[in-house]
C-alpha cells in the first residue's frame, strides 16, 4: 500500500480526509509503537495530522475582509482592465508592462499578508545546499532551534525572520491564504515531509514567517533562502525549482550574506555565476561557513583565495569573513565585520516605494503613446508641406489628404487609448493607496538608493525571463528633433552620456540619421527620482543609456542599473 498522500485528490475536493487517514494510519500502527516516541514529529508520525495540515494550507484565503477585497479590486485592474486594453490597442510595450503588473500584484499580496516585512531593509542569507544557511541564522540571532537544520536535500521554501508582537510561524500561499503553523509543521514541511509523504509545498507556499517578539536585530528582516543548487542535482539546473525561487527571493532583498562550506576551499565557480546572475548593486558580505573545521591558518588561505577569485570575477564585495555557528564566533582580523555590518543597516525604511513602482511600470507605457503621437505629427507636417507644393500634381494632393486624415484618425485614437491607460493607472495609484493606509505602511515616492538596488521596478526580460533592473528617468529636449523624421521608431534610440555638469547630465543621440539637439536629465529630475543617492553611482560619461523621445520637448532615459 502506498504512503503517499493523493495530493491531487485533495486539491479538487475528492479526498475523503477521515476514510484516508485511517488507510494511511496502517504505517504507524505497524512501524511505530501505539505511543508517539519523544522527539517524532507528529505530522509526520500521524498520517491524519499530515493530511490536516496539507489541507490548511492549500485552503483558499478569506475573499470577504476588506484587505481582501481591495486585493481582488487589484487583481481586476491589472488582469482585466489592463490586459483589455493591451490586447485592443497598437501599443507594443502592453506584453512588457503586463508582465511587470503581475510581478507588482504579487508583491502585493506578500504586504498583505506580511505588512511588517515592509517596514524595515532586508538581510537575505543565501548559498548552495549545505551551506550552513539556517545554522548560521540561528546563530547570528541567538535562538539555537528559530529554523530547521536538516541536511535532507527537498526542496524548502523561502523563510522571513522578523520582530512580532508574539512568537508565531506564519505560512502563505499562492492563493493568497496566511495559516498559522507551530515548530513542528514548520520542521515538516521544510524538509522531512517530501520523504514521508512524497509531498512538497514549493509550489503552494510562497514564503514562510516566523516572527519572535524577543529578537536580536528588531529593525531588520531576515531571509533564509532555498540552497540554488541541491547535492543530487548539482549539474542539471535548469529545471531546478529552488534555483529559481532562491534568485527570485534575493534579488528583492536589500542585502545580501553569502555563505560557502569550507570544504570548497574557495568560492565554487557556481556560486560565483550565481552571484553574477543577481547583478546586485549592494556588496555582498562572502561568509566562510563551518570555520571551526579547519585551522585557523588553512581557513585564512581560504580566505584570501576567495577574495583573490571574486576580485578576478569582478563580485562586489564587502569583505570574506570565516564563521562558526557551532562556537558562534567569526574569523576576522576584527572579529566584528558581520555585526558591524548589520548594526549599519539596522534602521527602517523611509517608506514602501510600491506606489512609486506602479507609476515607473506605466511611465514607459503611456511615453509610448506620446512618441507615437510625436511621430505622426512629424508625417503630418512633411505630407502638409507636400500638399502645398506647387510641384505635386493634384491626383498626388488628394492621395497625400487621405494619408493626412488617417494620420488625424491615428493621433485621435492614441489620444483616447492614452486617456484609458491614465485612467487605468489612477485607479490603480488609488487601490494601493487605500490597501497601504488599511495596512498601516508607509510610502514613499523617492526610494533610497538602498531601495533603488533592490528594486525590481523595471525588467528587461531576457532568453531565461530573469529580470534585470533599470532606471527611467525624465529629460528635457534642447534642440529641434525634426532630424528623427527619418526614423519609423523614435521610442527605442541609442544614446550616450557626453558629461556631467551643474545643470544635470547630457545625452547625444547616436544612431545613423545626424542630429544636433541635446538631452538634459536636470538635478531636479534626478533628485525626485534618485533622493539622497549619489547619481555618479547610476550614470558616468561615455555610458550608453536608451533614449525614448516622448514629444519635441520631452524624453525618456533608460539606464541598465547592472551597467552602472
Amino acid at each position: 500500500m502506498s504512503n503517499d498522500l493523493d495530493f491531487d485528490s485533495l486539491m479538487n475536493g475528492h479526498l475523503d480526509i477521515s476514510s484516508n487517514a485511517n488507510e494511511q494510519s496502517a504505517y504507524s500502527q505497524a512501524s511505530l509503537p501505539n505511543t508517539k516516541p519523544e522527539g517524532v514529529n507528529q505530522y509526520l508520525y500521524e498520517s491524519e495530522k499530515g493530511l490536516s495540515l496539507c489541507a490548511q494550507l492549500i485552503a483558499n484565503g478569506d475573499s470577504n475582509t476588506p484587505v481582501a477585497r481591495l486585493l481582488a479590486e487589484i487583481k481586476h485592474t491589472i488582469e482585466h482592465d489592463f490586459l483589455q486594453l493591451a490586447k485592443q490597442d497598437d501599443n507594443t510595450t502592453g506584453a512588457h508592462t503586463y508582465a511587470q503588473l503581475l510581478l507588482l500584484e504579487k508583491q502585493l499580496n506578500e504586504i498583505a499578508a506580511f505588512p511588517h516585512l515592509e517596514k524595515y531593509y532586508t538581510v537575505a542569507v543565501g548559498g548552495s545546499f549545505s551551506a550552513g544557511k539556517s545554522r548560521f541564522l540561528n546563530s547570528v540571532l541567538g535562538c539555537p532551534s528559530l529554523l530547521p537544520t536538516d541536511t535532507t536535500p527537498t526542496t524548502s521554501i523561502p523563510t522571513y525572520l522578523p520582530l512580532g508582537e508574539k512568537n508565531a510561524i506564519s505560512a502563505l500561499n499562492f492563493y493568497r491564504k496566511k495559516t498559522a503553523i507551530d515548530e513542528e509543521a514548520l520542521k515538516a514541511i521544510c524538509h522531512a515531509f517530501n520523504e514521508r509523504f512524497g509531498v512538497t509545498f514549493s509550489h503552494l507556499l510562497q514564503l514562510i514567517s516566523v516572527e519572535r517578539e524577543d529578537f536580536k536585530y528588531p529593525n531588520l528582516v531576515f531571509l533564509d533562502t532555498p540552497g540554488y543548487s541541491k547535492a543530487d542535482d548539482i549539474i542539471n539546473t535548469q529545471n531546478n525549482t529552488d534555483e529559481n525561487i532562491a534568485r527570485e527571493h534575493l534579488r528583492s532583498a536589500d542585502y545580501l550574506i553569502w555563505l560557502v562550506d569550507q570544504q570548497n576551499g574557495t568560492v565554487p565557480q557556481q556560486d560565483i555565476e550565481f552571484l553574477k546572475s543577481l547583478e546586485l548593486t549592494q556588496p555582498v558580505l562572502v561568509v566562510i561557513s563551518k570555520a571551526d573545521k579547519k585551522p585557523e591558518s588553512q581557513l585564512q588561505q581560504i580566505i584570501n583565495t576567495a577574495k583573490q577569485d571574486l576580485q578576478r570575477a569582478e563580485i562586489n564585495f564587502l569583505e570574506v569573513v570565516g564563521y562558526s555557528a557551532q562556537l558562534n564566533k567569526e574569523f576576522s582580523s576584527s572579529q566584528t565585520v558581520l555585526t558591524d555590518l548589520l548594526q549599519t543597516v539596522s534602521k527602517g525604511k523611509n517608506g514602501s516605494i510600491v506606489l512609486w513602482q506602479a507609476a515607473q511600470i506605466f511611465k514607459s507605457y503611456i511615453n509610448f503613446y506620446e512618441s507615437t503621437r510625436q511621430i505622426h505629427s512629424l508625417t503630418s507636417g512633411t505630407i502638409k508641406e507636400l500638399i502645398f507644393s506647387e510641384n505635386i500634381p493634384l491626383k498626388n494632393k488628394q492621395h497625400l489628404d487621405d494619408i493626412s486624415n488617417k494620420t488625424k484618425a491615428q493621433l485621435n485614437a492614441l489620444a483616447t487609448q492614452k486617456q484609458v491607460a491614465f485612467k487605468i493607472q489612477q485607479q490603480l495609484h488609488e487601490q494601493i493607496t487605500q490597501l497601504c493606509e488599511l495596512l498601516n505602511v508607509k510610502t514613499t515616492m523617492q526610494p533610497s538608493s538602498v531601495a533603488l538596488s533592490s528594486s525590481n521596478t523595471a525588467y528587461s526580460l531576457g532568453n531565461d525571463n530573469v529580470p534585470q533592473q533599470s532606471l527611467v528617468f525624465e529629460a528635457l529636449v534642447q534642440g529641434s528633433i525634426k532630424q528623427l523624421s527619418a526614423i519609423a521608431d523614435i521610442t527605442a534610440l541609442q544614446g550616450r552620456v557626453i558629461k556631467l555638469s551643474a545643470v544635470g547630465v547630457h545625452i547625444k543621440i547616436e544612431e545613423k540619421v545626424p542630429t544636433d539637439f541635446e538631452i538634459i536629465i536636470t538635478k531636479q529630475k534626478i533628485k525626485a527620482q534618485l533622493g539622497d543617492a549619489v547619481i555618479s553611482d547610476y550614470l558616468s560619461e561615455g555610458q550608453r543609456v536608451k533614449v525614448h523621445i516622448v514629444n519635441d520637448k520631452k524624453a525618456s532615459i533608460t539606464v541598465d542599473i547592472a551597467s552602472a
